[in-house]
C-alpha cells in the first residue's frame, strides 16, 4: 500500500467506492494479536501519519500506541488533541478503530457517486471528533444487537436511522450516515473488523438523512436587544473597568510588598496593629472586610444582603501590614469587631468608576478573590470586543500573538488599525498568515489583554503551573460573563440582558461573526457602541481588504447582502400584492414582472401562498437591484441616465437627482417618508431664498424644478401630494437638492 491513496481506481460501471468489501476468510472475532499480524502498516515503519502532514523533525505517533499523541502537531487552542483508544476495551474493535482512523487520515475515498474525486483525507483537527463518533456508533450498533461490524445488515441501520430521525437534527443524522459509509469504503484497509456492504447503496448522506442545506446561514443571530447591552458592557470593561482593576492589582501588590519588607514582629505588635485597624474602620464608619461569598463556607455562614457575616482574615492581615495569619490568636477580637461594625464586601481602597446608567460605582470595592474573578471577566470582555468588531472566528482570536496589533497609514493619510494573525478554516495544520482591518476599540481590547497575558506566544494565554494555557470553553465563559452582568447591573424586575423567552440567550462563538455580517448587510445604519455605526465598521473592514480577505469574512457579508436583497424584493412584492402604489420609470416593468409571478404562483391579491417558491421566482430581480434612499434602482445599462452622462463626460460623475427621472428607478411606500423629508427640506431652502433673494435665478429655477420632481414622485405613491410637514427630520433622507436618488 502507498502512503496516500486518493483514487480507488474502480471501473466506471462499479459504484464509486472500493471493490474489496467482501470479508470472506476474515474472522472478525479473532484475537487482536492475530488481526494485527494480518494488518499491513503503511509508510514509515508503523507510524500513523504520512510525512506530508508532519513538520520537519517530527515523527508523529506510532500505530501500536494506544494513545496517539498529536499535541506537538496541533495548535494550542485545541483542548483535547490526543486520540485515546483505551476506552474501547474490546481489543478487536480497538484495532478496527485504529485502522479506520489511520486510513481516514491518509486518504480520501468517495462515499457516493456525487462525492467523486473531491473526497479528501480526514483533517487532523477533526480526528478527535471522528474517534468519539466511532465509539458512540459502536454503542448504537450494540443497541440493535450488533456486536461486530461484519455482522451488520441494512435493516439494523434502517432501525437506527428511524431512531435518529426522531431524536436528532437532520445534519446530525447526516453525520452518522456519513460515518457508516466511510467505515464501508475504508473497509479495504481494515482487517480487524469492517462493514461488508455500502450502507444505503451509496446514496448521499444528506439525502438519506433528509437534510437540505439552505442558501442562507442557519447560525442564529444575536438579537439586537441582547447584543447592544452586551457590547456596551464589554466596552465598559475594556475602557473603564480595566483601569480600576489595574489600580486594585497595584494596590494589592503594594500591600504584599510592604508586608514582605516589614521586620519580624515583637510581642504584642500584631494585636496592636489589629486594634488600630479596627479603630480606623470605626472612625470611618466602615465595617470589616467580609469573606468572599464564593469562599466555600457559604452554607455555614450567615448572610445579610448577600454579604457573609465573617471576616476576610487574609485581607485584614494584609491591610494591617502583617505577615502571620491573625485568626488563631485574635478570633474573639475579630468577631466582636464584626458584631459591632458589621461587614462590607471588598476591602481594598481603590475606588470603582461610575456605571453610566446610574452614576453609582459599577461594583463594590474589591478583595483579592473578586479581583481575580473580575480579571477573568475582563479577558472575556476583550474576546467579545475583538471577535465582534473584527468578524474574526473564535480560534483566530485565541491564536493571536501578544504583538498582533499594528497601524498603517493609507494613501489618503488615514490611520488604519490592523491585526496580524492566522486563518485556519480550510487551511493546513499551521494555518495561513493574514491581516484584519479593525476599529480602534479592537486595538484597545488587544492592549488590555496584553496587560493580562503571561504567555510568550499567545495574547489569551496565561501561566498554569509549569506550563501555559490558552483561553478555552468560550461558550461557558460567555454564559458566566452574562450572569455576572446580571449580578452587577440587572434587577429582579428588569434583567440587564433581555431573555430569550424564559431563559437567557445561549451564546455560541459563531453567532458573533454571523451577527456582525448580518448587521453590515441588513442594517447599515445600526449603532455599534453608541457612536460607532455598522456602516463605519464595514468601511474600515472592507476598504482595508480592498475586496479580498483570507478570513472569508467579506464573502460571508456578501452572502448576507444577497439574502438581504432577496428579503427586500420580497417585501416589495408583498406591498405590491397588497395594493401598494409604486412610481418611477421602472414601476411598470417591475409591476409586470410581479404580475407574471403572481399568476404563476396562483396567488390572490393580498395573499402569498408559497413563500419558498416566491423567493425562488424573485431571486433574478436581486441581480440588478440597488436599494436606495429616495428610490430603488433596477439597473439596466442601456437605459440608465447616469451611465449615459458618464459616457459623455468620459469619467465617473455624481448621480445628483438624475434617479428621479431615470427609467430604472422605482419608488414605493418604503421611500415615502424620505421623499417627504427631502421635499420639505428643498421647500424650506426655496422659501428662504425667496425671502432673502440670495440665490441667482438659475439656482432658484433648479430648486423649483427639484421640488416639483419630488412632488410628482410623492404623488405617484400617494395619488395626491401631501402638504409640507414643516418639521420632518431631515435625517430620514439625504440632503437636497443635490443628494441623489440612490
Amino acid at each position: 500500500m502507498t502512503d496516500a491513496v486518493t483514487d480507488p481506481g474502480l471501473p466506471a460501471s462499479s459504484p464509486a467506492f472500493p471493490s474489496a468489501l467482501s470479508l470472506s476468510g476474515v474472522d472478525a472475532a479473532a484475537p487482536a494479536s492475530a488481526a494485527r499480524m494480518g494488518a499491513q502498516q503503511e509508510g514509515r515503519e508503523g507510524y500513523v501519519l504520512p510525512t506530508g502532514l508532519l513538520p520537519d523533525g517530527q515523527s508523529g505517533p506510532r500505530f501500536d500506541d494506544d494513545i496517539w499523541v498529536l499535541r506537538p502537531l496541533l495548535r494550542r487552542t485545541i483542548i483535547a488533541p490526543d486520540l485515546d483508544f483505551t476506552p474501547i476495551t474490546d481489543p478487536v474493535m480497538r484495532l478496527a478503530a485504529k485502522q479506520y482512523l489511520q486510513s481516514r487520515l491518509r486518504r480520501g475515498l468517495p462515499t457516493s457517486r456525487r462525492s467523486g474525486r473531491g473526497a479528501r483525507p480526514l483533517q487532523l483537527t477533526s480526528a478527535q471528533a471522528e474517534l468519539t463518533m466511532f465509539r458512540h456508533m459502536l454503542a448504537e450498533l450494540r443497541s440493535v444487537g450488533v456486536e461486530r461490524l461484519v455482522t451488520t445488515r441494512q435493516h439494523h441501520l434502517d432501525e437506527l436511522l428511524a431512531r435518529w430521525k426522531r431524536t436528532l437534527s437532520s445534519s446530525a443524522v447526516a453525520c452518522r450516515v456519513r460515518l457508516l459509509q466511510n467505515l464501508a469504503v475504508h473497509g479495504e484497509f481494515m482487517t480487524a473488523d469492517r462493514l461488508e456492504f455500502l450502507p444505503w447503496a451509496g446514496r448521499p448522506a444528506a439525502q438519506v438523512a433528509g437534510h437540505r442545506r439552505g442558501e442562507e446561514n442557519t447560525t442564529p443571530r444575536i438579537p439586537e436587544e441582547v447584543m447592544a447591552p452586551l457590547l456596551r458592557a464589554a466596552l465598559f470593561y475594556v475602557t473603564t473597568a480595566s483601569v480600576d482593576l489595574a489600580a486594585a492589582q497595584a494596590e494589592l501588590e503594594g500591600l504584599r510588598a510592604r508586608v514582605a519588607a516589614r521586620p519580624p514582629l515583637v510581642s504584642g505588635e500584631g494585636k496592636q496593629a489589629l486594634v488600630d485597624f479596627i479603630a480606623a474602620r470605626r472612625a470611618a464608619g466602615r465595617g470589616l472586610p467580609a469573606l468572599p461569598a464564593a469562599n466555600g463556607r457559604l452554607g455555614r455562614v450567615r448572610q445579610v444582603d448577600g454579604v457573609l457575616q465573617a471576616p476576610n482574615v487574609s485581607l485584614i492581615t494584609l491591610l494591617c501590614g502583617l505577615r502571620a495569619p491573625l485568626w488563631q490568636g485574635h478570633r474573639r477580637l475579630l468577631h466582636d469587631a464584626g458584631a459591632e461594625l458589621g461587614y462590607e464586601p471588598g476591602g481594598l481602597a481603590t475606588v470603582m468608576s461610575p456605571w453610566p446608567d446610574t452614576g453609582a460605582p459599577w461594583r463594590p470595592s474589591l478583595d483579592g478573590w473578586h479581583l481575580n474573578e473580575e480579571v477573568q471577566q475582563l479577558r472575556t470582555a476583550c474576546w467579545i470586543v475583538i471577535a465582534y468588531l473584527s468578524g474574526m472566528r473564535d480560534v483566530e482570536v485565541r491564536e493571536l500573538a501578544p504583538d498582533c496589533a499594528f497601524t498603517t497609514v493609507a494613501a489618503d493619510g488615514r490611520l488604519r488599525h490592523k491585526l496580524r494573525g492566522k486563518v485556519f478554516k480550510g487551511r493546513g495544520l499551521t494555518g495561513d498568515h493574514t491581516e484584519w482591518v479593525v476599529l480602534e476599540q479592537v486595538h484597545q481590547a488587544v492592549a488590555v489583554a496584553r496587560t493580562l497575558h503571561t504567555d510568550p506566544t499567545h495574547l489569551f494565554g496565561r501561566r498554569h503551573g509549569d506550563s501555559h494555557r490558552v483561553l478555552s470553553d468560550m461558550p461557558q465563559r460567555l454564559e458566566n460573563f452574562c450572569a455576572h452582568l446580571e449580578h452587577l447591573f440587572g434587577r429582579p424586575d428588569q434583567p440587564y440582558l433581555p431573555r430569550d423567552g424564559d431563559a437567557p440567550w445561549r451564546f455560541t462563538t459563531p453567532q458573533f461573526r454571523r451577527t456582525l455580517a448580518w448587521h453590515i448587510a441588513h442594517q447599515p445604519f445600526g449603532v455599534v457602541a453608541g457612536a460607532r455605526q455598522y456602516k463605519h465598521t464595514k468601511i474600515a473592514v472592507f476598504e482595508g481588504y480592498a475586496g479580498t480577505s483570507a478570513s472569508g469574512f467579506a464573502a460571508e457579508v456578501a452572502a448576507e447582502e444577497a439574502v438581504a436583497r432577496l428579503d427586500y424584493v420580497q417585501d416589495l412584492y408583498r406591498d405590491w400584492n397588497a395594493g401598494g402604489r409604486a412610481g418611477g420609470g421602472a414601476a411598470a416593468r417591475i409591476g409586470a414582472e410581479f404580475e407574471r409571478i403572481r399568476a404563476e404562483l396562483g396567488d390572490l391579491p393580498g395573499v402569498v401562498a408559497d413563500e419558498a417558491r416566491l423567493r425562488v421566482m424573485l431571486r433574478h430581480l436581486t441581480k440588478t437591484l440597488h436599494p436606495g434612499v429616495l428610490n430603488d434602482c433596477f439597473f439596466n445599462a442601456a437605459t440608465a441616465v447616469c451611465v449615459k452622462r458618464a459616457t459623455a463626460l468620459g469619467r465617473p460623475v455624481p448621480a445628483h437627482t438624475m434617479c428621479l427621472r431615470c427609467p430604472n428607478a422605482r419608488r414605493s411606500a418604503v421611500h415615502l417618508p424620505r421623499l417627504i423629508a427631502a421635499r420639505d427640506q428643498a421647500q424650506r431652502l426655496q422659501d428662504q431664498a425667496a425671502l432673502s433673494d440670495s440665490l441667482p435665478p438659475l439656482q432658484q429655477a433648479a430648486l423649483t424644478t427639484h421640488v416639483a420632481d419630488l412632488d410628482a414622485a410623492i404623488g405617484q405613491i400617494t395619488s395626491t401630494p401631501p402638504e409640507p410637514s414643516g418639521g420632518t427630520d431631515v435625517d430620514a433622507g439625504p440632503p437636497a437638492p443635490g443628494g441623489g436618488g440612490r
